[in-house]
């Protein structure tokens, strides 16, 4: 069922989604380009050690097709992903903010599906708590949901492999065998933690429908052909073993990816562990009272599991990339929630107390990306003034925000550095045709 059929049939879940569409494009419109956004506003080719580097301003698509193929061979097998970034950042900023709130819905509207919400009552109050949880328990919230950038590599592709996913266990009526192939390339070719958990997780799915169906269907064998060939474009681009090794890491060493994946579990459970013993507990509190029933969410919890050990395999662990295995966490969460009768009390408890806490954070947050906003708006006027005046060597303040929804942690979205030749620095002076930009944290 689309957005546009909830809304239609299901009044609940209307207000639920109107809710938070409205919230979430509050924030789009005061999230501003920042970081990586002006990095991968320009064309990008080779610097002179072999890594990827800013040319100039983008002009085009062509522009951004020849960008792709030195990503592909010097950074990174995701290109979709930083394809699209690129091309939104010719577009106006409303354009984003909007498709990126209408992402956001779609999430909230698969992880209610994924997690066994019936009733209209429970799909509603699945969605407003998924969202709540989000909001509330995501580390790297801004770069996760907000920044253009961010959201694409992480909101954008979680939520295309919910979708496929969610193919892969109920297929979608009329979707043919084309269509199955390219919404899985689409989530095979996303993002490396998450597509490895999608491939694990449909070669599941398929062995399932054989036993179960005694065939398999021409959409779910597309489907799963498209997986593993998206993974496979992703995981072979040279560009990651490239800047893998950049990190030192110039192959797999099996004593390095058992000492990550201690560091990461530690890590993970540092920033998720009440999610994490809630979720246990439900699960076992499923497994006891409905175990006939505890597949689904099992599978979700494995999901979870499967996207945060494939990160043992890459150098760095940043918080942003905890945000697939959340998901996957809180889709099992309420999916346990969903199948106890307790639910029926549980979910509209659990709705209110991340309601009433998001109440009283959201002004902090709002206004953290209002200053943000303030300061980015104004530095830009502030190098065009120079521009006009003819000085080309700029030194303005560097940009940091706090999106303080959780007291625990805060969101700072990396900016400019002090050094003018950092690749965001050169970015940013490429982007308003000057010469140098200087960031100064003092000003």
């Amino acid at each position: 069922m689309t957005i546009l059929q909830t809304v239609k049939k299901d009044r609940l879940s209307a207000l639920v989604l109107i809710g938070a569409g409205g919230l979430s494009l509050f924030l789009n419109l005061l999230t501003p380009m920042t970081a990586d956004d002006y990095f991968y506003a320009c064309r990008l080719g080779y610097g002179a050690d072999g890594t990827l580097t800013p040319l100039h301003r983008l002009q085009g698509i062509l522009d951004i097709l020849l960008s792709q193929k030195c990503v592909y061979m010097a950074h990174s097998g995701r290109i979709p992903v930083l394809a699209a970034a690129q091309f939104f950042t010719l577009l106006p900023d409303l354009v984003f903010d909007v498709c990126n709130t209408l992402m956001f819905l779609l999430l909230l509207r698969l992880l209610a599906r994924l997690s066994c919400a019936q009733s209209p009552c429970r799909t509603a109050l699945t969605m407003a708590g998924a969202g709540l949880l989000i909001w509330q328990c995501t580390p790297a919230f801004g770069q996760d949901l907000l920044w253009h950038t961010g959201s694409l590599n992480y909101l954008w592709t979680i939520t295309i492999t919910l979708a496929f996913l969610l193919h892969c266990l109920q297929p979608y009526p009329g979707l043919g065998a084309a269509a199955s192939f390219c919404l899985g390339l689409a989530s095979g070719w996303s993002m490396e933690n998450q597509s490895a958990s999608a491939c694990c997780l449909c070669l599941v799915c398929l062995f399932r429908h054989r036993l179960q169906e005694h065939r398999l269907s021409p959409p779910l064998l597309a489907g799963a052909a498209g997986q593993l060939a998206g993974f496979a474009l992703l995981i072979l681009a040279p560009g990651n073993y490239r800047r893998s090794a950049g990190y030192g890491q110039p192959g797999l060493i099996p004593a390095a990816v058992l000492e990550r994946t201690v560091q990461y579990t530690k890590a993970f459970w540092q920033e998720y562990q009440v999610l994490i013993v809630l979720t246990s507990a439900l699960l076992l509190l499923v497994l006891l009272i409905a175990p006939r029933k505890a597949a689904r969410p099992l599978w979700l919890a494995g999901s979870a599991v499967l996207c945060h050990l494939s990160m043992a395999l890459s150098p760095s662990y940043p918080m942003r990339s905890m945000f697939g295995s959340e998901i996957f966490l809180i889709a099992a969460l309420f999916a346990c929630l969903n199948l106890l009768d307790a639910g029926k009390l549980l979910l509209p408890v659990l709705c209110i107390g991340l309601g009433a806490g998001l109440a009283l954070r959201f002004p902090a947050a709002a206004d953290d990306l209002y200053q943000l906003h303030e300061l980015t708006q104004g530095r830009a006027r502030y190098i065009l003034e120079q521009r006009a005046q003819g000085n080309l060597d700029i030194t303005v303040p560097v940009a940091s925000a706090d999106t303080r929804f959780n007291p625990l942690w805060g969101d700072g979205l990396s900016d400019l550095m002090q050094n003018p030749t950092n690749e965001r620095n050169r970015a940013l002076a490429l982007y308003y045709d000057v010469d140098i930009i200087r960031g100064d944290p003092d000003l």
